[in-house]
């Protein structure tokens, strides 16, 4: 269930093992908004074994540095990104749009796979020996196994596991993106990734191709206790950013009508459990980590290959599902916990904080700090 990231990179590696797979999405077609991803760590070793290298070379967009400004919008600083972003992944690092990566990994099974769009998964019984499910077009659909990886509010856990609140950890920040079309932009916007904090909030701006702009808010909020409307979000966005000059008002103005708007809470998924008989999450299903994290896409990938790698490596498929979870248990817990302690440095509560995030980035790219610098540290499980 689900063709996002996590599940279009299991059907890959399932199908290369010779199985059939039918993804099930809610979506009634690829899905192709978001904003723009680091992609490091696991995930660029999957990408490796999977021979994608040159394909994410082409959708990696080529930002020259990332800029800080003042609230009147003024540069206070710049990073170099290829001399110093980069190479403090040791050069094992792209950024690019979600969707991009979605669509490459759908162009790699499509063909291959079958796939049915509009449609969510409405109930399941298993055996010892077969999964049935039932889809909300009223089919059935008999399977050996059933992938959960359907996302953060993902209806299979809730199936597999029952309702638990719980399990969803808000971690007290809202996020928002749209695109917007700014044809005739000055020069200056086609080259870096704009960035704009301030204590409690940030915004961002970069570009995605010709004459188009990507934008990204998160602020910290309690937790909203109303339905996230398009009303909500425009009034909590002028809220949280009304006061700002540069071009965050002309932004402001857009978001009532943007077609691409998303909104959403920051949060993370732990779960005691991933597995319950012929039934295994993968993805933000069991292990969302959060934006802040920074490695949602690259650690889908790699919980998805993991599993796929088990499945192959044991014939047993129950022992193959424990390992899959014993195996990526570790990484994620530890990501989720730098995540928590990393939320205040994300986004700093005040001046003091801000100044020191701000001093340190400095310091980190300098040559004589550079090489204690290494963002790369989780590895894929092995």
């Amino acid at each position: 269930m689900g063709g996002g990231i996590a599940g279009l990179t299991l059907a890959d590696g399932l199908h290369r093992m010779g199985h059939s797979v039918t993804i099930v999405e809610k979506s009634a077609k690829l899905r192709t908004e978001g904003f723009m991803i680091d992609f490091f760590g696991p995930g660029y070793e999957v990408a490796e074994e999977m021979g994608l290298q040159n394909d994410l070379e082409k959708i990696h967009y080529p930002i020259e540095s990332l800029k800080f400004l003042s609230p009147e919008g003024e540069e206070k600083f710049s990073l170099s990104y290829q001399s110093s972003i980069r190479r403090m992944f040791q050069g094992k690092h792209y950024n690019f749009m979600r969707g991009n990566l979605e669509r490459l990994l759908y162009d790699r099974v499509k063909g291959h796979v079958d796939f049915l769009f509009g449609t969510t998964i409405q109930s399941f019984e298993q055996d010892a020996d077969h999964v049935n499910v039932t889809l909300s077009n009223g089919h059935s659909l008999p399977c050996d196994l059933l992938v959960g990886a359907d996302g953060i509010q993902s209806r299979t856990r809730s199936l597999t596991f029952g309702e638990d609140p719980s399990s969803l950890h808000f971690l007290g920040y809202y996020t928002a993106a749209f695109i917007l079309d700014k044809q005739g932009m000055d020069e200056k916007y086609r080259k870096s990734f704009y960035m704009l904090p301030r204590p409690n909030r940030q915004i961002s701006v970069y570009p995605i191709d010709e004459g188009r702009l990507a934008t990204f808010f998160v602020y910290r909020s309690p937790r909203l206790e109303e339905p996230i409307t398009r009303e909500v979000t425009a009034r909590e966005l002028r809220h949280h950013y009304g006061d700002l000059e540069w071009m965050v008002p002309e932004l402001l103005s857009m978001v009532e009508t943007a077609s691409d708007l998303y909104f959403d809470e920051v949060s993370q998924v732990r779960l005691p459990k991933w597995t319950k008989g012929r039934v295994v999450l993968i993805g933000d299903a069991c292990q969302a980590v959060s934006l802040i994290a920074g490695q949602g896409a690259s650690m889908a990938m790699a919980g998805a290959w993991v599993l796929s790698r088990e499945i192959e490596k044991e014939p047993n498929l129950f022992a193959a599902l424990q390992n899959y979870e014993e195996l990526m248990r570790p990484p994620i817990a530890n990501i989720q916990q730098s995540a928590q302690k990393l939320a205040k440095w994300f986004v700093p509560e005040n001046h003091l904080t801000l100044w020191l995030q701000e001093s340190m980035m400095r310091l980190a790219v300098l040559p004589p700090f550079r090489r204690f610098v290494n963002l790369n540290r989780t590895k894929l499980p092995k």
